[in-house]
């Protein structure tokens, strides 16, 4: 008997539930989950205390009709439910269960007792946010709904109103009647596809159909659920009709804006915050972009030269806090294939662009100007030249008459000291030609022309010239197309071009080499004459210069050659241009009217 007391009381204890014995209103005995429950350490803080004690006041006075119902209720398992007060008199709620029993051979009742406490507290919890979430459906300012097998089964009061229904009207009603079957299959579509990959949110755009039979716009995010046992999706969405009619309008403006400047015939671009926009045919060409090549999304200050930078940023500044448009600025612009445009640019704000407030930039293409610029000042120089050398020519050609005639008396009288004698005359000489040359600038640029072909002026001077490339092992070159044609022209001046051109190729190879000359007659009524050699080419920082007076890369050269030719081939309405690559060579080319061309702008 003891053994199977000790049995008992062991298995007793290890019951997860409370358990306590009541002989005549008083605890003869309570487990360790009756002791914890209680909030009693010892078992003997409670042998002896009567039930009442821990009975809650509003549950005692019907406790032992509760407990005769218990023992004498056929199902044992029947649990009533019951507030208990715990020894620190924190109130536990509880379902127990009474079973009689005998206790040292008296009737006794034995209490079976379950806390619930923590399993109220979670489902009061879960009430409040089953209320909190059905709360916020119920408000939230967007359409929630949850669809199952092609039906709405759940609707907030914002999604019917926002298709026009009543709540009740909304679970009639299947998805493809608010939706087109052709959308709901492409969203479920990419739903499964998704899903595949491991996303749980997918985005949603699509037409709704109103009640009314109007469409609306719908935005939002979906997400699969599970609903009442089943697989469900949960959406929100908003209306965005409005919206898209805006961004509709917006698109409608730029459109405008667009087909406005692609017919302006200066190019255009417009940028947010330094990021291309849009930028019209003739921008495009300005840049350097090829058709077909992407500049939209571009940063401007890819094609802005880095030294105009934080200038540019300064003046975007001032741009877009004005509604007044800048005056022109000259930059320097970079094209993609390295080459250098000198521009000048004139920006404004422009407001309500695709919904923001841009800057629209006009470009103006300063090459023309600037090389206008270049020939005008070149144009004065040798007016100016031309005035000088009309009025000290002569001047200096009768005291250099003396000095060379003095000179040669000195050298007569002197013979022991040829060689000073031979360096005055040699210099005198040399001040000689620059004067001859001075005077050449003072001539009258329309004195003796007469049609001319241009083919045995050129030759004659190649056969002057053919001894001295032998000499320095120079091979010259000459081709002439089928045209032959006739110019009007000086025929002395025409060869004082070609000879120094020429000769200057000739000095530029003293290794030897090849020199090219090429002329063709173009459409456009020109003809086109070439001068190629093999030399070591002209600096890039003296191009711009060549033409000017002194400016020479010959040890003892003058620079009044080139200076002469641009003023003889201007006189002949022509153009002379020179281009060179540093150790590959240097290429003029000159451009004269045929002579119908000519005698037309003349007349």
């Amino acid at each position: 008997m003891r053994e199977s007391e000790e049995r008992y009381q062991h298995l007793v204890h290890m019951l997860p539930d409370g358990l306590i014995v009541v002989l005549e209103g008083d605890i003869v005995f309570a487990n360790h989950a009756m002791l914890t429950m209680l909030g009693i350490s010892n078992l003997d803080d409670i042998i002896g205390d009567p039930i009442n004690k821990f009975i809650h006041s509003e549950y005692l006075e019907r406790f032992p009709a509760m407990i005769n119902y218990l023992i004498i209720e056929a199902n044992p398992s029947t649990f009533t439910y019951y507030e208990l007060l715990r020894l620190d008199q924190q109130t536990i709620e509880v379902e127990m269960r009474a079973v009689a029993v005998k206790f040292d051979g008296k009737n006794a009742v034995q209490l079976i007792i379950h806390d619930i406490t923590k399993q109220k507290r979670m489902e009061a919890s879960l009430h409040e946010k089953d209320y909190l979430y059905k709360s916020l459906m119920e408000n939230v300012v967007a359409g929630v709904f949850v669809g199952q097998s092609n039906k709405i089964v759940y609707a907030n009061p914002y999604l019917a109103e926002m298709y026009g229904y009543t709540l009740e009207e909304m679970y009639e009603l299947t998805s493809s009647d608010l939706v087109s079957m052709d959308e709901i299959n492409h969203h479920r579509n990419e739903i499964m596809h998704g899903s595949a990959i491991g996303l749980n949110q997918f985005p949603l755009k699509c037409t709704g159909r109103k009640k009314d039979g109007s469409i609306i716009y719908l935005e939002g995010n979906t997400s699969i659920i599970m609903f009442n046992g089943q697989l469900s999706l949960l959406g929100t969405i908003q209306d965005v009709t409005f919206k898209r009619e805006k961004e509709n309008l917006l698109r409608d403006n730029a459109n405008l804006y667009q087909k406005i400047i692609k017919f302006v015939p200066e190019p255009i671009v417009i940028s947010d915050q330094g990021i291309v926009l849009y930028a019209n045919k003739l921008a495009l060409h300005a840049l350097g972009i090829e058709p077909g090549k992407e500049v939209i999304g571009r940063s401007v200050f890819e094609f802005i030269h880095p030294s105009h930078h934080a200038s540019s940023l300064e003046q975007m500044d001032l741009i877009m806090s004005s509604d007044e448009p800048t005056s022109f600025v000259e930059r320097v612009l970079v094209r993609p294939d390295g080459q250098l445009l000198d521009v000048e640019i004139s920006s404004i704000r422009i407001n309500n662009y695709l919904g923001k407030d841009v800057m629209l930039s006009v470009i103006r293409d300063l090459t023309d100007r600037k090389r206008s610029e270049e020939v005008l000042i070149r144009s004065e120089k040798l007016s100016a030249i031309g005035q000088l050398a009309a009025g000290v020519a002569h001047e200096i050609r009768n005291p250099l008459t003396a000095l060379k005639g003095f000179t040669q008396l000195l050298s007569s009288k002197y013979p022991e000291n040829p060689h000073y004698f031979s360096i005055m005359a040699n210099e005198i000489d040399r001040i000689t030609l620059i004067v001859n040359e001075f005077m050449t600038l003072a001539k009258p640029h329309f004195a003796n022309y007469r049609s001319e072909p241009l083919e045995p002026i050129l030759r004659s001077v190649l056969s002057l010239l053919e001894t001295q490339a032998i000499l320095i092992n120079v091979e010259l070159k000459v081709c002439f197309d089928h045209t032959r044609p006739s110019i009007f022209c000086n025929v002395d001046q025409l060869k004082q071009v070609f000879l120094n051109i020429i000769k200057n190729a000739l000095e530029a190879m003293p290794q030897g080499g090849e020199v090219v000359v090429t002329v063709a007659s173009l459409e456009d009524g020109f003809v086109h004459i070439r001068i190629i050699d093999g030399g070591p080419g002209i600096p890039e920082e003296l191009i711009s210069k060549i033409g000017e007076p002194f400016l020479t890369t010959k040890e003892k050269g003058t620079g009044l050659g080139i200076m002469i030719s641009n003023r003889i081939i201007e006189a002949h309405k022509g153009t002379l241009q020179i281009s060179s690559v540093m150790n590959e060579g240097t290429v003029v080319e000159i451009m004269l009217p045929v002579e119908d061309q000519l005698t037309i702008g003349l007349g």
